[in-house]
């Protein structure tokens, strides 16, 4: 199989810690959104889907989490530890390299391929703990023999990658994928992957107080200086107007994220 250039991009987007369950996660709608404001006049055939995986989450977690209910004393406060419990669920099922991970990127790489087999130009846009997933999945798939060879784009499953408030320059996940960003060998092009990053998002700086990030090299030590490594690496620092937690949301509707949007799927 190989992809047709005419056909219409996809962008795939893949949330974050969250809590609520698929049918809450909506955030494809904000991207098309953007991507449609920056566009303009710009004609570009793109079409945006949502990756959801929170129901995997949920069932690994599902146990704990009833229990959680049933020992805080009032409604209000069991409700308020269950929303704890499912983010920090979150975090340590991406952490841990559990079994409900191991579905999450399994999923992933499914939905991809039924992207690549009909022959739609993808690209991957993931936020937060999602972005870890993706990294995962898009690596794997640059092993498997038949795709992104990097004389004809049309093998590329992945056209590029976006990622927005990853903690993936963070140690507890760098040191365990340092070494897994694969090598494309020789050829003409280039695959993407632009980091967005707000300087007080907690989750990229891992200063839970929100403590402003100083350097901009936040993935971009992903890069090796082997021109077969056939990866473009770009970290942006984007001011999103908010600080802390919302900081870290707020990347679905940033202008400077749309604009970047707009360039990649159109080039």
């Amino acid at each position: 199989m190989s992809i047709d250039p005419q056909n219409p991009r996809t962008v795939l987007c893949v949330h974050g810690v969250q809590t609520g369950d698929d049918d809450d996660q909506q955030q494809h709608a904000l991207i098309r959104t953007l991507m449609e404001s920056r566009a303009g006049d710009m004609p570009l055939d793109f079409q945006t889907e949502m990756f959801r995986y929170e129901d995997i989450n949920d069932d690994a977690y599902g146990l704990l989490k009833r229990l959680f209910g049933l020992i805080t004393q009032t409604p209000a406060a069991g409700r308020l530890a269950q929303q704890a419990l499912d983010l920090i669920g979150d975090v340590v099922i991406a952490y841990r390299e559990t079994g409900a991970a191991a579905d999450i990127r399994d999923t992933l790489r499914e939905t991809l391929m039924e992207i690549y087999d009909a022959g739609n130009p993808c690209y991957l846009l993931a936020h937060s703990l999602g972005t870890i997933y993706a990294f995962d999945v898009v690596n794997d798939l640059m092993r498997e023999p038949g795709f992104f060879d990097r004389h004809s784009r049309a093998t590329w499953p992945v056209q590029g990658l976006i990622t927005l408030g990853s903690p993936l320059g963070l140690a507890m996940f760098q040191s365990a994928r340092r070494d897994r960003v694969s090598d494309l060998g020789e050829g003409d092009n280039w695959f993407r992957w632009v980091n967005y990053w707000d300087r007080t998002d907690p989750v990229v700086s891992g200063d839970i107080f929100g403590g402003q990030q100083e350097g901009f090299s936040i993935v971009e030590h992903y890069l090796s200086d082997s021109p077969q490594q056939g990866w473009v690496i770009r970290d942006h620092a984007v001011d999103t107007g908010k600080t802390w937690l919302l900081a870290h949301t707020a990347y679905w509707e940033d202008p400077m994220v749309g604009d970047g949007l707009v360039e990649m799927v159109a080039n």
